[in-house]
């Protein structure tokens, strides 16, 4: 199975389209205002970090970034980005399941538009291990997508909220991806002391259709 997912991201990163250049203006303002408010670590982990964009922004920012993918034709794009910028960075070929590194080894985890790529229970173990390798008063940032999105529902429902999309109008065929009410955040994100969401909608074929994302900031 999860070799059959690393295949997948390893043919869409080789499509240029699908390795955007600039870091998401949502994952800027996290690491912007968290610089100081991570726990005292300056280790930023970012979970499916593909072609590398945002941790070529977070050693930009001075801290020291680790990337983990499934896909090693993303990493290899991370890791030239960041040699070509003469930028520190270490990368890693790893599932959002199982992290190889220590509890409490980074002050801060990101993962934009990730972890929804997968089924309820496996996101809790995401979320997990996202709170298992964080600092005492560490942040998480993540994107989620929203039961509102106009994904939800479009293929064979596999779970609760969660379905093997059969849409032909993105390169998301055939892919699992779970969606979350508002309702639901708390109960995923119950170990951390401190959670905060906010939602955010674009618009795109003359307004029919509507990608609905949550940004969940959370504090361990």
């Amino acid at each position: 199975m999860e070799k059959d997912i690393s295949v997948g991201w390893d043919q869409l990163h080789e499509n240029r389209r699908f390795r955007p250049h600039y870091p998401n203006e949502h994952v800027v303002r996290f690491l912007m205002a968290r610089r100081e408010e991570n726990g005292g670590s300056m280790r930023l982990l970012d979970i499916g970090t593909g072609a590398g964009r945002h941790m070529h922004l977070g050693a930009e920012l001075g801290f020291e970034p680790y990337g983990v993918d499934t896909s090693l034709v993303g990493l290899g794009y991370a890791r030239q980005r960041l040699q070509a910028s003469n930028l520190p960075g270490r990368i890693a070929r790893a599932s959002m399941l199982a992290l190889p590194f220590a509890d409490c080894s980074f002050g801060l985890v990101v993962s934009f538009q990730v972890f929804c790529y997968t089924t309820g229970d496996d996101l809790r173990q995401a979320i997990a291990e996202a709170w298992r390798v964080l600092v005492s008063r560490g942040s998480l940032f993540v994107a989620l997508r929203t039961s509102d999105d106009y994904r939800f529902g479009k293929g064979e429902q596999l779970g609760p909220n969660t379905f093997r999309l059969k849409i032909s109008d993105t390169n998301e065929y055939d892919t699992t991806q779970h969606f979350l009410a508002a309702e639901d955040i708390a109960r995923y994100f119950e170990r951390f002391s401190i959670v905060g969401f906010e939602k955010t909608e674009t618009t795109s074929s003359n307004r029919m259709r509507v990608d609905s994302d949550w940004l969940i900031t959370a504090k361990k």
